[in-house]
Formats: structure tokens, sequence, C-alpha cells
């Protein structure tokens, strides 16, 4: 990542028994990489490969994402519940049981923004998108969410996921504000 010295990289992550149980997959190869794109039909962004080189899912201790900017019906901030690993063992997961293909298929969120990498504190009713839109299948695409809640309205919230990750902030930092 470009901005590393905005976000360390090495102490990104929250180490909990449920975040390891649900969310994280066993260390991420270029092999599975390689199956993954070939799967999804998407190349993945470096910096999110690099992130999930150290470790393939899980709760960020910064996990809340601001837009002091906001306007008109933009949403302010979201939580993050945890990032999905890339792999099919763990429930929460790019494949698990409550990965992409559950989301598209149980709550009918579009499978045409991109990929579903993460999930929110709003149980469901909000996910954040690898967003493809823009770029096709091999760009780099921006990090999006979708609210269901809303008819599957979608915001932006970042152009590039690398300048999403250094947009979070955490819960201490949100209180402050």
């Amino acid at each position: 990542m470009k901005n590393k010295k905005e976000i360390n990289l090495e102490n990104f992550w929250h180490q909990h028994e449920y975040f390891t149980e649900n969310y994280v997959e066993k260390t991420l190869t270029d092999e599975m990489v390689s199956t993954t794109e070939s799967k999804l039909g998407y190349r993945l962004p470096e910096s999110y490969i690099e992130l999930m080189k150290i470790q393939n899912g899980g709760k960020p201790i910064k996990n809340y994402w601001i837009n002091e900017y906001a306007k008109g019906n933009e949403v302010e901030e979201i939580g993050i519940t945890g990032f999905f690993g890339i792999g099919s063992k763990k429930s929460h997961s790019i494949f698990g049981e409550y990965g992409n293909e559950f989301w598209f298929t149980e709550w009918e969120y579009p499978r045409d923004i991109g990929i579903i990498i993460a999930d929110t504190e709003s149980g469901g009713h909000d996910m954040i998108y690898l967003d493809y839109r823009d770029c096709g299948n091999e760009g780099e695409p921006k990090v999006s969410v979708c609210f269901q809640e809303y008819d599957y309205e979608i915001q932006v919230l970042a152009n590039s996921f690398e300048e999403f990750i250094t947009m979070l902030v955490s819960e201490g930092k949100l209180c402050s504000r």
C-alpha cells in the first residue's frame, strides 16, 4: 500500500475468538487469489490482497468509516463488523455460508455492483462492496455501501480500497467527533 505510514497493517486486526472462528480464513496464497478471481470474474485490488495476506479476514481495530463532508442524504458513518476472509471454510467468508451468494440470494443484494467484502453493524441491512461498475472487472474498484432498507441504494465510500482503509477510525475517535 502506498500509504503505509498512515496505517499500520501489522496492527490492523482486532484479535477475538468470535472473529477467528467466523471470519478468519487460512493464510492467503497467490493460488487462492487466482482461484477466487477466476470464480468471481473480478481482479482483486492489490491493496486488498496485501491486507488479506497479513490476516485473511476479521474485524479491524479501526472499524468505523466516517464521512465528515456528508451531503444531503449521504450516510455519515458506518460501523464494520468484519471483513470476509477469502475462502469458504468460515461462515463469514466470501464463499462461506454468509458470504456473497447468501446476500445475493437470500437478501437480494445486487450482483452487478461487484464483490461483497464486509458486513456492517446494521445486521444485514447494508453491505460493503468492491464496486466494479465504473472500472469493469479488471480495473481498480471503488468501495461502496449498498442499503437494503433503501431499495438497495448505493453510496460510494472511497475511490479505492486503499483510500477506504485509510479513512477508518476507531470507536474512540468516533465518540470524540
